[in-house]
């Protein structure tokens, strides 16, 4: 199968939600799994919510660690939303509901939304 071997290009479409869809779902406790594909200190210096880490540079294996929930949707998070693309194709190819944030972190700082800098959990 093609995707088996082109899961990781950062580029094509996958299904997006907008900063704005992704606020409204958060601020009404819309059940979702976070993850951020960025690298760790990128992380480290703010984050989505509870947003769990899972580096690019690392997938699937740093996805299959965070062990995710297949019935919670997923948004996956990065700087642009470039990052994000290849860890939403796996995990939908996985039969997981996921999204990138279009626009990435950057559009949500945009926008003057908060990130939560409490999200680093060692190791």
């Amino acid at each position: 199968m093609i995707l088996s071997f082109f899961w990781w290009l950062p580029v094509g479409k996958v299904p997006e939600v907008s900063i704005q869809e992704l606020k409204g779902w958060l601020d009404e406790g819309r059940p979702l799994q976070l993850v951020d594909a960025r690298t760790r200190p990128e992380y480290e210096s703010g984050s989505i919510g509870k947003a769990r880490h899972a580096p690019l540079t690392e997938m699937p294996a740093s996805l299959r660690q965070l062990e995710i929930e297949p019935g919670k949707p997923v948004v996956m998070l990065c700087l642009s939303g470039h990052r994000s693309r290849p860890g939403t194709r796996w995990l939908r190819a996985k039969g997981i509901q996921a999204y990138s944030l279009q626009g990435g972190i950057t559009a949500w700082k945009k926008a003057g939304f908060p990130l939560n800098k409490s999200n680093h959990r060692p190791g």
